[in-house]
């Protein structure tokens, strides 16, 4: 019981202190003018992730040009010919620019993978693409906010 007690103790006294922390500020961050470079390319199940993880609103400040291009490519094939495994590659290229003055804040690109087991029926088979292209693109988009609101930090910071 004493040990509970002091690392209970040592951990909520030890003085750290979040160098960031959710404030007003971040959570306007979070809304963006979206726009797709590519919108006939993208698979509807892509756009309605991102656009469930980036909600736009009409007081925005800032506009994403996005550019998403999907890839699924056989990882294991057996003797047969047929395919045991595939991955899934979702590249989202960006650009974060401010609606007033249109300057660039931000520019790169951010890639998501996942795999997944070929089964016997094609159902599932479907079943698991659409979980995986959803996993791989939620993946994209987070490291995508990531460098996105690394940029408009520092450029606020200046």
């Amino acid at each position: 019981m004493k040990k509970i007690i002091i690392i209970f103790f040592l951990l909520t006294s030890c003085g750290f202190k979040p160098i960031y922390k959710i404030s007003d500020l971040n959570q306007n961050l979070m809304n963006f003018d979206i726009e797709f470079i590519n919108p006939t390319q993208i698979s509807r199940l892509i756009k309605d992730e991102v656009n469930e993880v980036l909600k736009s609103k009409d007081d925005n400040n800032y506009k994403i040009l996005m550019k998403v291009d999907e890839d699924k490519v056989p990882l294991i094939i057996n003797t047969n010919g047929t395919v045991a495994k595939y991955r899934i590659t979702v590249v989202i290229s960006f650009t974060v620019s401010e609606i007033i003055n249109e300057n660039l804040i931000i520019e790169g690109s951010a890639r998501g993978q996942a795999q997944y087991d070929v089964g016997n029926s094609e159902i599932a088979n479907e079943d698991e693409r659409k979980q995986m292209t959803k996993l791989a693109t939620g993946d994209a988009i987070q490291i995508m906010m990531s460098k996105i609101l690394s940029g408009i930090t520092s450029v606020d910071d200046n």
